[in-house]
This record gives structure tokens, sequence and C-alpha cells, in this order.
């Protein structure tokens, strides 16, 4: 057997007695010994069996029941070593003394080694960490199915936020055409009305002329004289040659309410006014068109993508409380722990093997070598455990909280793609451009209408009722449309304060930021 070294040492020991004692006492003594020591071996051999067990049960309890058995037996089978014999002599009863306080200091160092907890502890804080492996890998599964709820959730109200801008910015893009289009017509017309007016009334003015006799070429010169300056009927006649009574009569026929005139001032206006009315329905549309972006719509979306944030927080606070708890795991009951209970138990061993001597530090030796074949290879499946713990979570549970752990908890490539997406389509910029677009040719066409208020080559008669005219227009048509535009500037105004691509940015940050804070312990 292994542990034959303290039965080799006894034997020789007790060979002194084999002259000096009876046949038949030697003999009975001799047989007395070898059993104890058989025993011995047997125990020790059994108690190694134990310590060197790598299965996945504890062998403490049933280490130290065995050894506390055995030690108390060994220890009474060699006090009772010369029970029933009268007048031992002196050595030989100091040989029984002396082997049972040798055996004595060998037991006790045996169980103050602990060998079974040491083995048992070596095994449970592996298995431990196998568990508390596999119950992280749930929690952060756990949490990564609910972050990927959220990011699904997320992602269908920011594809409705950029819907709802998208499709508004294509449905104004081909109104905002046909405003512009039209508008450079209206800003070209105000001339060419007045340029038919003009031409008009001096058609008109020639013809009924000459219908109450009057001279053409005086009348060609009464209408130079208009033209030349800003003078009333009396004076140009006067300067043509033309009998102002005769000239005051064609004026009051041509300037009559329902006259030819105002038949004429009416067509040259209408050229200006009714563009006015298509004009008026695409400004509203394209107002309509923009109110979500300016409005609730981007509000609302943006807002329940921000309330999904709650439950990110939820999410990460979780996160925070499990990354604490690995880390304070891992550092109580790590590989670094595990080394530390494994140099316990050898010097546990390598104490009792120093408080013997010769043979018994021996089997001491041998019983520490067998025992450290489960203690070092826990060790080992610790460490392998350790390692594989630390590759799956470094970054994430353990250590400095990686980039890669921000994103995945803030989704920030999903908000990155959103914010490049909505910045590819150039909300921003297209706004402004829409609204100062708007703006110029509101003003444009403001100054334009103003031009034709100005008939200076008229007689200051005529102007006044063309004037009268032109203010009845502005009255109907021209203040609808200033109105129409002003409210489609303030949605214009409205939808550029949103900016689509900074809100996005802005929520962007604000995911990154929360992750960020959660994600250090």
């Amino acid at each position: 057997m292994a542990y034959e070294l303290r039965t080799l040492e006894l034997r020789k020991r007790f060979e002194f007695f084999k002259t000096t004692l009876p046949y038949e006492l030697f003999a009975t003594l001799s047989t007395n010994l070898d059993n104890i020591l058989r025993a011995r071996e047997e125990g020790l051999t059994a108690l190694a069996e134990l310590l060197a067990d790598k299965g996945d049960d504890k062998k403490g309890d049933a280490y130290n029941s065995k050894l506390s058995d055995l030690s108390k037996v060994q220890l009474e089978q060699f006090q009772n070593f010369l029970q029933g014999i009268r007048d031992a002599p002196s050595n030989l009863t100091a040989f029984r003394d002396i082997a049972s306080g040798e055996e004595s200091r060998f037991w006790d160092g045996l169980k103050a080694a602990k060998a079974g907890e040491a083995r048992d502890a070596q095994m449970t804080a592996c298995h431990d960490l196998e568990w508390f492996t596999a119950i992280m890998r749930s929690r952060w599964t756990t949490l990564s199915d609910t972050e990927k709820d959220l990011l699904q959730k997320e992602r269908y109200y920011a594809a409705q936020l950029r819907e709802v801008v998208k499709k508004a910015f294509e449905e104004v893009v081909p109104d905002a055409v046909v405003f512009t289009r039209d508008g450079v017509k209206v800003l070209a017309l105000p001339e060419t009305a007045k340029k038919y007016i003009n031409d008009k009334y001096k058609e008109v003015l020639r013809s009924l002329a000459e219908k109450v006799g009057g001279d053409p070429k005086k009348i060609d010169a009464f209408i130079k004289s208009l033209e030349q300056g800003r003078t009333s009927i009396k004076d140009a006649a006067e300067r043509a040659g033309l009998d102002p009574e005769v000239v005051s009569k064609v004026i009051d026929a041509l300037t009559k309410p329902g006259g030819l005139l105002a038949t004429v001032v009416f067509e040259g206006i209408s050229m200006v006014y009714n563009p006015l009315s298509s004009m008026i329905k695409t400004a509203a549309k394209v107002a309509k068109t923009l109110e979500p972006v300016a409005q609730a719509a981007v509000d609302q979306k943006v807002g329940e993508i921000r309330g999904m944030m709650g439950g990110r927080q939820t999410v990460l606070v979780t996160f925070s409380t499990t990354r604490r708890e690995a880390n304070e795991y891992v550092q109580k009951n790590g590989y670094d722990q595990a080394k530390n209970l494994y140099q316990e138990s050898r010097r546990a061993f390598e104490t009792w093997q120093g408080q013997l001597k010769d043979a018994q530090s021996g089997d001491a030796r041998t019983l520490a070598l067998r025992a450290d074949e489960a203690t070092s290879y826990y060790l080992e499946q610790m460490r392998q455990v350790h390692s594989k713990f630390v590759d799956e979570f470094k970054g994430i549970l353990i250590e400095s909280v990686s980039d890669k752990t921000i994103d995945a908890l803030s989704d920030r490539p999903f908000y990155e793609e959103w914010a490049n997406g909505i910045d590819s389509l150039d909300m921003d910029q297209k706004l402004n451009s829409l609204y100062a677009g708007f703006y110029e040719l509101n003003g444009n066409i403001d100054r334009a209408f103003g031009a034709m208020t100005t008939f200076n080559d008229m007689p200051l008669e005529s102007q006044a009722m063309i004037q009268e005219i032109v203010n009845r227009f502005e009255s109907e048509s021209k203040q609808p449309f200033t109105k129409e535009m002003q409210s489609t500037l303030a949605t214009l105004d409205a939808a550029r304060g949103k900016q689509p691509a900074s809100v996005t940015k802005a929520v962007k940050a604000a995911a990154t930021s929360l992750a960020q804070q959660y994600a250090r312990v």
C-alpha cells in the first residue's frame, strides 16, 4: 500500500522485542500491531480517495466522518496495545507511549489541515462560478431581448416620424415648384397689365374723340401730352388745341360707371389678380402638407421615442445592478480567490508535514499529493471557467464598459442610421430654403401690385378711377392672398423651428448619455 512507511518504521522498532519477550507474547503483540497498522494504511488510502475525488459531489462530511472514526480507533488501539499484560517491561510501555503520542500528533494535524473542506471549497467555487455564469448569461439575454423589443418600438416610431416628414416634403416640392412658377408669372404681369390698360385706353379715347368730330392729329398730340407729364384733361386738351369741353365729354363717357375705361381696367387688372386664386390654393396646400411637420405630429413621434427611453432606463438600471453583482461576485469568488483557497490548503498540509518526522512525514506527503490531484484539478477548471466568464462578459458586466456595450445599450447604431437618414433628406436646408423663397416671393408680389397704382401717363381723373378699381380688387383678392401667405409663412417658420435633423441628433445624444450614465459602477 501507499502508506507503508509508518508500518515499516513501527515494525522495525518492535523487532527489538523479539529477543526480549516470550515467543507467544511477542507473536500476539506482533499480530495486534500488524492489524493496527493495516487498518491505518487502509484508512489513509480511503481518505486519500475521498480527497482525490474529482466528481461534483461534496466529500467533506464523509471525509471528516471517516477521519474521526479512523483516528479514534487508531488511538484507542495504540492505547490498548498492552491491555491484559501484567508487569509489562518498561521499554515495551515506552514503545506504546511513544507510538501513541506520535499517532496522536499525526491525526490531530491531519484534522487541523481540513483537507475535506478544502477539496469541497474548490469544487464548489468552480461549480458556483459556472452557475453564476449561466445566471449572468440568462440575465444579459433577457436584458438584450428587452432592449431589442424597445429598439423595435423605437424603430417603428422613428420610421413613422421620418415618413411623415419625408412624405410632407415629397408633396410640398411639386407644389412649391408650381407656386414659384406662378409667382414669377405674376411678377411679370403688372407691367403687361398696365401696358394693356394704357394701350386700350388710348384706342378707346381716340375712337371716341373721332366720333365727336375730333381731329385725329390733335387727339394724338393730346395723348402725347398726357404721356409726357402728369396733367389734367383740360391742360392736355388746351396744349393739343382741342376743345376742352369736347374732350371732357369724351372722358366722361369713357370713365362713367360701367363705361369703357372701367371695362378696360377690369380686364387689365384681372390679368394680375386672376392667377392669385390658384396661387392661394397652392400656398394653402403647402401649409396644410407641412402642418404635421410643424405641429403635433413631430412632437408626438419624438415624445413616443423619448418615452421608450423610460423603458430603456429600466433596462439600464437592471444592467447596472447586474454589473455590480457580477463584479462583486467575481472579486469574492473568482480565480484569484480559488488560488487563495488552493494555497491555503497546501500551506495547511505543509504545516502538518512540518510537525511530523521521518515515516509519518513521508506518509503525510503521499496523502497531500493525492489530495492535490483534486484541488489542483478544480483550480485549473476554475481558471478555465473564469477565463470564459471574462471573455464572455469583458466590457459588459466586468471591467470597463466597452463602446460596443454602450452602443448596444443605447442603440447608437440605430440612432446614427436614423439621424443620417434624416440628414440625407436635407430637411433643415429645404425648410429654410422654402421659407426664404416664399418670403421673398410674397414681398416681391406686394411690390409688384404696388406698381398697379401708378398710371402716370393717364389723366388724373382716370387715374383716380383706376385707383378705386385697384383698391376694390385688392380688398377682394389680394388681402385673402396675403392672409394665406402669412399663414403659410408662419407654418413654414414653425416647421423650421422643429429642425428635424437637430431633433434626431438631440434624441440620439440623450440615448447615449443615458447608457453611459447607468453603465458605470
